[in-house]
């Protein structure tokens, strides 16, 4: 039998057989909708005033839909509706692989959820947090929309030899505990800064080796040597992950009020598409261990908060592996991208302006194999301080422009090609490459001058300067902190200054 309701209300006082369906006209009122909903003889689901309708024992009133489910049908028709009840309810639904947002929405709550395989689309729609519960003290990852993977056990082991860069064999205490495409997160113990860490990565076992190690989808960046201790935890990653075409106003008053609208942690293949930010607190998009990722032209404008730590970022990215960030923009932001302890990333056409604070940066946390190309803003790499390490090795930049380029912290063979930085007014500095003598090479750079200095000496590769003009000459700094070492071989080949010199 097909029943005609003009309300879903009117679902509970059916009193159906198996296979019966009924047409539903409104949710709210009389012809705002329209729905089918079949009879599930025997199904207990709870009912949630929008895919399920029902009780006892009976059976449920279930939606119709192939996967794809608007939250009209739980009478969300813009923001004066919390759509906070509608998304739980439909994230938690495991038919339910798309959420088809076509108004409006506000949110006044933070929602974890673990699931995988959904894709959130907010039809570029606005997105607010108006009246939003209070944000715990300090805490980044308290996004509107935050999807979590789960930890478990955990082992730890001595090595009892080093591990060479770029292997990807590592020692396990019994590999009959590590199956085959299991996840973990592998780190090591802290050096003499509190964070000072060579791995901590979310990685895969790719093969089972021996009884003693398996094989992982990461090639160290690091060597460790014989005495560190590795500890394995157990992960339970969310997987296939999208939320996309949002934008999104966050709130003024600080931190308590404060809004962002995306946190991915334990994360695998999750990516964000096209999320355009306002008045924000913590940044827009962020991740910790992540990998194999991709966040597409989303911006952020005049965040609320940019001189606290981690505040008014677009993407901060900690712990992270082959994640992609491309045709993205900011202005009036601390940083477009972060990066924190990750490698194997690129970022390409990303621009940022009233970049004061620095639009691309890397922590030095141990930060490796990272490329930029085609972009434009501040650069500052490696340089947060000791408790990370201050490290970072082969970033390589590529026609890039911007006000300073700073890589004078620990960071080995930087590589700068055809990068151009331009004097302006926001710092006394502006225009200065500010350089690590240690495996630098660059080529076809322009800018007020160069400097250089050394702090650390980890590089086989020579020191070379090619092709470039700096308008005040080259500096060589021989005394004081960072020193460069009187043995060090620079080379520099056909670099000009203000008066047409050579040298």
């Amino acid at each position: 039998m097909v029943y005609e309701l003009t309300l879903a209300e009117q679902l509970e006082g059916v009193r159906p057989q198996p296979g019966d369906v009924a047409r539903v006209l409104g949710r709210c009122r009389p012809g705002d909708g329209q729905w089918l909903y079949r009879w599930e003889e025997g199904c207990t689901l709870p009912a949630n005033g929008g895919t399920v309708w029902g009780a006892g024992p009976r059976g449920r009133w279930r939606l119709s839909h192939e996967g794809t489910v608007g939250m009209q049908v739980f009478g969300v028709f813009g923001p004066q509706t919390p759509a906070d009840d509608a998304l739980d309810a439909l994230v938690h639904d495991p038919e339910v692989h798309t959420v088809r947002v076509s108004t409006d929405v506000n949110f006044t709550k933070r929602h974890t959820f673990f699931r995988s395989g959904i894709t959130l689309d907010f039809t570029g729609h606005r997105v607010t947090a108006d009246g939003v519960e209070t944000a715990a003290h300090n805490d980044p990852f308290g996004g509107i929309l935050q999807f979590c993977g789960r930890t478990g056990e955990c082992c730890s082991l001595t090595l009892a030899q080093p591990v060479p860069e770029q292997y990807d064999i590592l020692p396990v205490p019994d590999s009959s505990r590590f199956p085959l495409y299991s996840w973990w997160r592998v780190s090591v113990n802290n050096l003499s800064g509190r964070e000072e860490k060579e791995l901590d990565h979310l990685l895969c076992v790719t093969q089972v080796m021996d009884a003693g190690h398996v094989r992982v989808n990461y090639k160290l960046g690091w060597p460790l040597a014989a005495g560190r201790v590795l500890t394995w935890q157990a992960v339970e990653p969310v997987e296939q992950v999208c939320i996309r075409n949002m934008t999104f106003w966050g709130n003024e008053g600080g931190e308590g009020p404060g809004a962002h609208p995306v946190v991915f942690q334990y994360a695998v293949r999750c990516n964000v598409e096209d999320i355009h930010a306002w008045h924000t607190y913590w940044p827009v998009i962020m991740r910790r261990h992540n990998t194999e990722y991709t966040t597409l032209r989303c911006s952020l404008a005049n965040p609320t908060e940019v001189v606290v730590g981690g505040t008014g970022y677009l993407t901060q990215q900690i712990h992270c592996l082959y994640g992609a960030v491309r045709d993205c923009t900011t202005s009036n932001a601390r940083h477009l991208n972060d990066f924190t302890s990750s490698a194997y990333c690129m970022v390409e056409n990303c621009h940022g302006d009233g970049d004061f604070h620095g639009a691309f940066v890397t922590h030095g946390q141990f930060e490796h194999d990272l490329t930029y190309v085609g972009n434009s803003g501040l650069l500052s790499f490696a340089n947060s301080g000791p408790t990370w390490g201050s490290s970072a090795k082969r970033i390589t930049v590529v026609r890039h422009t911007g006000c300073w380029a700073l890589g004078f912290a620990k960071i080995s063979d930087l590589t700068l090609q055809d990068v151009a930085v331009h004097k302006t007014e926001k710092y006394p500095d502006c225009g200065t490459f500010l350089m690590n003598a240690d495996g630098l090479q660059m080529r076809g750079c322009t800018g007020e001058k160069l400097v250089l200095t050394q702090r650390s000496r980890r590089s086989s590769r020579p020191v070379v300067i090619r092709d470039c003009h700096f308008r005040r000459g080259v500096e060589i700094r021989r005394e004081g902190d960072g020193a460069v070492e009187r043995d060090l071989a620079i080379t520099m080949e056909n670099i000009t200054q203000e008066k047409g010199e050579t040298g």
